[in-house]
Parts: structure tokens; C-alpha cells; sequence
């Protein structure tokens, strides 16, 4: 039969037993990869984590259960039928639907292996998990994981061949007192090749020429996240909150230039129509397209309709102050979040697409966003519209931020007592911002029962919430004043990461603000939110997190992101690093090399020293001069202990008085080839007298050198110089 076909024999053999374990290990670390992604619903958990455990208790107990092969047909047959229903009803999805069934099969699979083919399944099993796992996720967990997968990988295959070679072979297997000696080898060998296969991946990896990969990692198949649902281009009240519970990492921030000021606002997306219950834009909305291509893009001299993106000032007239340098979590958005007033913007992107109200967005089509460059100007604007009291908007304008829904009368009331004694509009706008402020609280509950006018219900009644309602409220009251306003979201602030000199931006910092317009200068920033009071937690753990964040965001730029200006960016630091350190040397050797010369020129003088002095010279020229030779000297003296006492290491010293027969028997024109075992070169030797006494020697020699035995290994000098005696 061939071995595809061979039934599975649960022997008691080393390499079957270490095959099995191997395997095991093989699957825990396929359903570990894709357990840490964190997408596995709760069952699919349950399920593959309990038939695991089930499985390695099987194992332990030597034990086998085995579900018939008519029952596993009907079974899989069952699930493909299944499939369907969960792909198009129940995940909704291609990858989701595939990772239950991958489980469903590996669950039914290691319960009816009754073939060599079925652990050959499993395996395959094992790789499907993982690759699942590279669509689902692109964190540091996966590395971890897919390493201890390799090394289970390497250690089945080995001894999957081991296995069938131990099958096939005639004479006994490994004896019973050698077996932690052969589990340990093993271990090792898997070990040595796992690390040596990933060290030259590695190497191949960063070698290679690539193009950017985007994120890549089939991440759009991958399950739409909070953060690309909650900037969709429609914000409803209470939508952002939902973000801010988590604290999870979004990007990471690393200024190149400039200070970053405290409380930055980091620009996603603005919003012009409310009715009441949600922010959007209305579709399509007019933009324009300009190319990028690793050029910086000037956002300055960009024109919608005639109006500049942010402010009516000329071109020259903002200077960016800051630079900075952003890694996007694989998140999945295909929008560039920008410092407040941006200017420049530069990344990997053929052509970004800019939309009326500020926005910027990668156009290529599904393509997420990985890095990218900005440059922003974040000179406070109050000097140049604190005074004037123009109301010459724009037509464009005026026509789109003025707009107002149906609203309950009193926010108007309002908004006119709060700005009653106010000659220009800058000081309307500070007098709402600071009066939200200071008379509302802050929270991320959200009302016990849906509102019909949320709006009211919030200034009016609960007079709490989060940063949605604040800036709505803001901006609404605004509009009621006659004033252009409309509603941004993005992030406010960062934790700085003291380790690597970066700032992250983490989910809990999604937020809402306000922009409004003043035809002196554009659109400025006002932010009517209080502060939640929240600090980031302090402690070891904290720290912890910080360090691991460091972990995370080498993996993001170093591997998810690697492409051809990475590789350009190693090969000139390495470059750099390999001069330095050749410099350094040369110096070193020439700093040797002239010390050398003075004490040789000192040395006449040593004949002054002492006898002591020159006792300690000798003896230090002497170790000196000794240390090539300490290895050698190190093993012969090791050899030496092993030949007084065999017990030991039998099978070392088995192993050395059998070459010193070896070369006795030379001495007399008796020579044993390579290929020849011990048996087949005594059952060579024509002299009947030497052959016996040959006999008797290799006898207690394999017993020594194969089965450890101390007894037989203390004999064999005695039989060697009796042998040589009798020649």
C-alpha cells in the first residue's frame, strides 16, 4: 500500500510519539494565530479550543477516538451545505464563512484520522489557520504565533520522516534508556533549522526589490472596523463614542519638525447638512484629484469652486512650523488624518482626491493607507480675525454652511442671550464655545431612550454628553447667528511614547469639533467639548503597553510596510553603520599597534624589574602563547575523565577504544571502509582467531556505545590489550 493509503498505527516508537506531539503542536499554533486576531466569535472559539484541549488530553493518555468515515462524510457534507447559509446570512462574509469552516473540518478531522493522508490534512489544516490569520490581522501577535508555527512546522516534517524510516527498519528501535536523549536531539534540530529557515527568510525578505504593499495582507477582505464605520462620511449622535471606548492604537506620530502642540487636532472630514438626528455631505460631492506620487502636494494652492480649502489668505502668507511623519494601524480607512491648518501632504498614493470640505482621501480603490508625510501651519489665527466684523461670505459659502433643520425655538433663544453683549463674530463664537464649556458636563453614556430632537434634549434637559453633541450644538447655534459653520471629525491630542520619541493616537481620542468661517481669514477651529478629566493610567503595566507599543510600530513600518524607500532607507543606514564601524576598528588597531610599538620600545628596561615581575611576565607570555592550544588541551582532558570512569559517557568512551582497534587492526593490513558496520567488517576477517576475538569486542562495544552500558565499556581495554598481546 502506498503511504497515502497506510492505516495509522498509534505505535509506542520515539519518532512516532514525537510526530504526534509535533503535529498537535503544529494545530494549537495554527488556531492560536487566528484565536489572536481577535475576530473568532465566541463558539468558533469554544468550539476549536475544546476539541484541542480533548485532543492533547488523548494524547497524553495514549487514548484514540475515532469517528467512523461514513459519519465524517456525512458530516462534511453536512457543512458544505451549511457554508452557504453562514456566507450569505449568518458572517456575511468571504473570510468569515471560510475561518468556520477551516475549524469545523479541523475539529472533525483530528477525531477521524485513520490514514497516514489524514495527518498529512491536518497539517495543511494547521497552514490554513495561519494564513486566515494573515488576512484577519497584521499585529505583533502574528509574528509570535507564525514563529512557533514554523518550529512546529520544521519539527513534524522531520520527524514525519524519521517515523517512517523507524517503520521500515528491521533491528530495534531507540532503546528505552536513550529516549530523553533522542527527544532532546530532536528538539534541537527542529530548533537550529526553524531559526535558520526564519534567519534566511528574513534576509530574503528585506532583500528582495518590492513594491509598496499598502497594508496589504488581503486586509479588505478582512471585517470593516469602528474607526471606518464612524468616518463614513455620516456622523450620528452618539456614533464617535462609540470609537472613544476604545483604546485601541490608530496611528503613531513622529515629528520631524516643530513642536506638536498639546490638544492637537488631527483633521479627518467635515460635515455640512444636519437634520436633526446626523451630520453628512450631500453625494456626490464636487472635489478635484491631483497626483501625489511621493511629491508633496501643496495644499495652499488647491482651488474648489474658486475657494482655497481652508482659508482665504494668499499662498504665502501660512509657513508650516511642523512636520511630522505618520503610521497608520491597519485600520482600514483610505482617509489621511491631517494636523490643523494643514499645508502639505505627501505619501505612496499615485493621486488623492479632495473633497469640498477639506477632506483628503487616497484615491486609489482599495487601497488602505499606511504612511504618509504632512506639514501644517499651527500659528494661532486670532490676531487676524478677533477684530473685524465683516459678513461677506461667499455665495458658495453662505449657501451651504447656513443651513438649518427644523429646531426647537429655544436653541435660537439661546444662542442669542449667550452672545447678547458680542460685537464681532470671533467673540460670539468664543463666547458659545466657552459657555458649553463651563456649563455642561461630559460623558460617553449615551441617553437611556432615543430622542427626537437629541439636540434639545441635550441643552435643555440631560445637559451632558459627549463630543458630537457639544459640536453640533456649536455649530447649530452658530448658523442661528447667521455664521458659517459645520461639523469636523478627527482625533484631538496624543500619548507621547517617551521610548521612541512618537506620539499615539488611540481610539478613545476620536473626537468632534467645530470650524467656522470668517471671511478675513477661512475656517478656524473652535472646540466646545470639556475635558473628560481621563488621564492615561500610570504604572508597570502602563509602561508595559508602551514598550509593546514600540514592538508594534517597528513591525507596522519595518515589515507591513516595507517597500522600495525602506529598503533604500536600510541600505544607506547600513552603509553608514558599516563605515562607522570600519573607522572605529582601524582606530582601535592603530591605537594596538602603537602601544605595542612603545612597550617594545620598553623593553630593555624589563631587565630592572623585579623577580616577582618578571615571574608574573613569563608566566603571563606563557598563558598567552597557550590559549590556541586550550580547546584541544580542554577535550583531551575531558577524554581523560571519561577513560577513568566510562560510566560517565559510556558511549564516548566506547567509541574511543574502538578507533584504537581500528588502528591496530591497520597495523596488521586489516582496514574497515565507511560504508562497512562493525558487523560486516568482523564477518570480513579471513583469520579465524582475530575474527573471534573481534567478535567479542564488538559485541561489548555496541552494547556500550548504544545502550549506555558502563560494564561493557570498562571490559573493552582489557579485550584491546589482550588482543594486542596475542599479536
Amino acid at each position: 500500500m502506498s503511504s497515502a493509503s497506510t492505516p495509522v498505527s498509534l505505535s509506542s516508537g520515539s519518532a512516532e510519539r514525537f510526530f504526534q506531539a509535533s503535529l498537535y503542536l503544529l494545530l494549537v499554533m495554527g488556531f492560536a494565530a487566528l484565536a489572536g486576531t481577535g475576530k473568532l466569535d465566541f463558539l468558533s472559539l469554544a468550539l476549536g479550543g475544546s476539541a484541542l484541549v480533548l485532543r492533547g488530553y488523548h494524547l497524553l493518555k495514549a487514548r484514540s477516538v475515532m469517528i467512523s468515515e461514513r459519519w465524517t462524510t456525512y458530516l462534511t457534507i453536512f457543512y458544505f451545505l451549511f457554508y452557504l447559509l453562514d456566507y450569505f446570512f449568518i458572517s456575511q462574509g468571504f473570510v468569515n464563512a471560510t475561518v468556520h469552516m477551516v475549524l469545523y473540518i479541523m475539529v472533525i478531522k483530528i477525531f477521524s484520522v485513520q490514514r497516514d493522508r489524514d495527518l498529512m490534512y491536518l497539517a495543511v489544516l494547521a497552514f490554513l489557520m495561519v494564513l486566515a490569520a494573515a488576512v484577519l490581522t497584521v499585529d505583533t501577535v502574528y509574528l509570535l504565533t507564525f514563529c512557533m508555527f514554523m518550529l512546529a512546522a520544521v519539527a513534524t516534517f522531520i520527524s514525519m520522516e524519521m517515523r517512517r524510516s523507524e517503520r521500515e527498519m528491521i533491528v530495534a528501535g531507540v532503546p528505552p534508556q536513550r529516549e530523553n536523549k533522542f527527544q532532546k536531539a530532536l528538539t534541537g534540530a527542529a530548533l537550529i533549522l526553524a531559526a535558520l529557515v526564519m534567519a534566511g527568510g528574513a534576509g530574503i525578505f528585506f532583500a528582495l526589490p518590492r513594491m509598496s504593499m499598502g497594508g496589504g495582507y488581503l486586509r479588505n477582505l478582512g471585517v470593516e472596523s469602528d474607526l471606518v464605520s464612524g468616518f463614513s462620511g455620516v456622523t450620528k449622535l452618539g456614533g464617535i463614542g462609540k470609537i472613544q471606548q476604545s483604546n485601541a492604537a490608530v496611528m503613531h506620530i513622529q515629528v520631524t519638525r516643530g513642536r506638536l502642540p498639546a490638544d492637537t487636532h488631527w483633521r479627518g472630514l467635515a460635515q455640512a447638512n444636519f437634520d436633526g438626528q446626523r451630520w453628512w455631505n450631500p453625494r456626490p460631492e464636487a472635489g478635484t484629484f491631483e497626483p501625489m506620487g511621493n511629491v508633496a502636494l501643496d495644499l495652499r494652492r488647491v482651488r474648489i469652486n474658486g475657494q482655497p480649502l481652508f482659508n482665504t489668505s494668499q499662498p504665502g502668507r501660512h509657513h508650516p512650523n511642523l512636520a511630522y511623519r505618520v503610521i497608520m494601524e491597519p485600520v482600514g480607512t483610505n482617509l489621511f488624518f491631517l494636523a490643523e491648518t494643514p499645508v502639505r501632504v505627501n505619501g505612496p498614493y499615485r493621486n488623492v482626491a479632495i473633497a469640498t470640505d477639506g477632506a483628503v482621501y487616497n484615491a486609489e480603490e482599495g487601497r488602505a493607507i499606511g504612511l504618509y508625510e504632512g506639514e501644517a501651519d499651527t500659528t494661532n489665527p486670532v490676531t487676524l480675525v478677533s477684530n473685524p466684523t465683516s459678513n461677506g461670505y461667499p455665495p458658495a459659502v453662505a449657501s451651504k454652511y447656513l443651513q438649518l433643520p427644523n429646531l426647537d425655538p429655544r436653541i435660537p433663544e439661546l444662542a442669542r442671550s449667550i452672545t447678547a453683549r458680542s460685537e464681532t463674530n470671533y467673540a460670539r463664537a468664543r463666547d458659545v464655545e466657552a459657555y458649553l464649556q463651563g456649563s455642561f458636563g461630559y460623558t460617553l453614556e449615551l441617553p437611556a431612550t432615543e430622542q427626537n430632537d437629541p439636540l434639545a434634549h441635550f441643552l435643555f434637559e440631560r445637559k451632558k454628553g459627549h463630543c458630537e453633541y457639544f459640536a453640533s450644538a456649536m455649530a447649530i447655534m452658530m448658523r442661528t447667528l447667521g455664521i458659517p459653520s459645520r461639523l469636523v471629525t478627527g482625533f484631538r491630542g496624543a500619548e507621547f511614547n517617551d521610548l521612541n520619541q512618537t506620539y499615539i493616537v488611540r481610539g478613545r481620542d476620536a473626537h468632534a469639533w467645530v470650524e467656522v468661517y470668517f471671511p478675513e481669514y477661512g475656517w478656524v477651529t473652535f472646540d466646545p467639548t470639556p475635558g473628560s478629566g481621563d488621564s492615561p493610567a500610570a504604572g508597570g503595566f502602563a509602561r508595559l503597553a508602551l514598550y509593546l507599543d514600540v514592538a508594534r510600530e517597528i513591525w507596522r513600518e519595518w515589515i507591513i510596510n516595507y517597500d522600495f524607500n525602506h529598503q533604500v532607507r536600510l541600505s544607506t543606514e547600513l552603509g553608514n553603520r558599516t563605515n562607522s564601524v570600519q573607522g572605529r576598528v582601524r582606530l582601535w588597531y592603530i591605537g594596538i599597534y602603537s602601544k605595542l610599538l612603545r612597550h617594545a620600545q620598553k623593553l630593555p628596561q624589563l631587565t630592572s624589574l623585579s623577580p616577582v615581575g618578571n615571574a608574573l611576565l613569563i608566566v603571563l607570555i606563557v598563558a598567552l602563547g597557550s590559549l590556541p592550544f586550550s580547546p584541544r588541551a580542554w577535550r583531551a582532558w575531558q577524554l581523560r575523565k571519561i577513560l577513568r570512569d566510562p560510566g560517565r559517557a559510556p558511549g564516548k568512551a566506547a567509541s574511543f577504544w574502538y578507533m584504537r582497534m581500528l588502528k591496530m587492526m591497520e597495523g596488521h593490513g586489516i582496514k574497515k571502509t565507511p560504508a562497512q558496520t562493525p558487523e560486516e567488517f568482523v564477518s570480513g576477517i579471513a583469520d579465524p582467531k582475530i575474527k573471534k576475538d573481534l567478535v567479542v569486542f564488538t559485541e561489548h562495544y555496541e552494547r556500550a556505545r548504544f545502550g549506555d552500558s558502563a560494564e561493557d565499556a570498562q571490559r573493552l581495554p582489557g579485550l584491546l590489550e589482550a588482543m594486542t598481546g596475542r599479536k
